[in-house]
């Protein structure tokens, strides 16, 4: 492949990144002992839904998986109380959001640790957990709910999250997102403490239920991990520029792309190009989104060889040979949603 084709892949991803975001798939684990039902099925909407091949309370949970029109929502049953033989099955599909109503919150929180851990961008919406504290889990915490067609346990509500969560675009926060198939739930007599605890709640407003701030589940901060991280919205948009970057570098230049300086440095401008096409949708257009050669991964490289790079000027070190290494460091600031509203009136 030409280096012109691995620009054209990324600018093809980024003109198509907000209609992707809105298409995403979702993986649900059902206990459901129906005969001769498949133990892996995936439906594109609810019309493909076999009423037959579903027990009623799960046939029930598919119709709030699709209320929000996800792209695609994938069952994995639950084989004789085996999860492990889920995760497994789960590791060999692609979703962006799982809902396992069915497991223990602390096993889904675990798996999907390690998933990001090893750079898969999944997420997953849990229930009344302990305390998560991950940016990858948001816990829908909430009791005594009640919708349209009868009471739900918060587990099973979070189907219905995950489905909403999978089908909003990047332009879009889930904060407000009307619910309105909620007859009623529990109030939190200070809902902005259960928020800064890492909870997505559940609030009436004007014209009924919605969710209130759409945050997941990370409460921990670090330099590496701050604020916006919190933001379900922002993780959205870094899991998507990763997942872009690097399946473009692995289709388009792993294996066919000699690993010189003048080679890096076209990398960086495709990247960069990226950048600018996600500039007023996902990345925000007044800030500078640049990414380019890593002068501190090149110099510990270096140094991990046994060049002393002291005596180096740092274009030596930037133009330096890295073997099969590619170093790269990017800034960007991403665009949140309109959430809060300050006015002053003077008369």
């Amino acid at each position: 492949m030409g280096l012109p084709e691995i620009f054209i892949a990324f600018e093809t991803a980024a003109v198509s990144a907000v209609t992707r975001s809105a298409r995403g798939a979702v993986a649900l684990v059902l206990d459901d002992s129906t005969p001769d039902a498949p133990a892996v099925a995936s439906y594109q909407s609810l019309a493909d839904v076999p009423g037959d091949l579903f027990e009623e309370d799960n046939y029930r949970l598919m119709e709030l998986a699709f209320l929000a029109a996800p792209a695609k929502v994938t069952v994995v049953r639950l084989q004789e109380e085996d999860a492990q033989e889920v995760f497994d099955t789960l590791d060999k599909l692609t979703f962006n959001w799982l809902a396992a109503p069915c497991l223990e919150s602390s096993l889904v929180v675990s798996y999907i640790k390690s998933r990001r851990e090893s750079g898969k961008a999944v997420k997953a919406v849990v229930a009344n957990a302990a305390a998560p504290d991950h940016e990858g889990i948001v816990n829908l915490c909430a009791s005594g709910l009640v919708l349209d067609s009868g009471e739900i346990d918060a587990a099973d509500y979070a189907v219905r999250i995950a489905g909403l969560l999978a089908a909003l675009p990047l332009t879009r926060s889930a904060t407000y997102a009307q619910l309105a198939e909620v007859v009623s739930c529990d109030s939190y007599e200070d809902p902005n403490a259960e928020i800064d605890a890492g909870k997505l709640i559940l609030v009436q407003g004007r014209s009924g239920w919605r969710l209130g701030r759409a945050v997941n589940s990370l409460t921990t901060l670090t330099p590496a991990k701050a604020a916006p991280f919190q933001k379900i919205k922002i993780v959205e948009g870094i899991d998507l520029i990763q997942t872009d970057i690097a399946t473009t570098f692995e289709t388009g230049y792993i294996g066919k792309v000699l690993n010189d300086y003048d080679n890096k440095l076209l990398l960086v401008t495709a990247v960069n190009a990226y950048f600018k096409e996600l500039e007023g949708d996902v990345l925000d257009k007044t800030a500078e989104n640049l990414c380019a050669v890593s002068l501190a991964g090149q110099k510990s490289y270096l140094e991990g060889q046994g060049t002393d790079t002291s005596g180096m000027e740092d274009a030596q070190i930037l133009r330096a040979n890295t073997g099969s290494q590619v170093f790269l460091e990017a800034r960007l600031t991403f665009c949140d949603a309109m959430e809060d509203l300050s006015l002053e009136i003077s008369m």
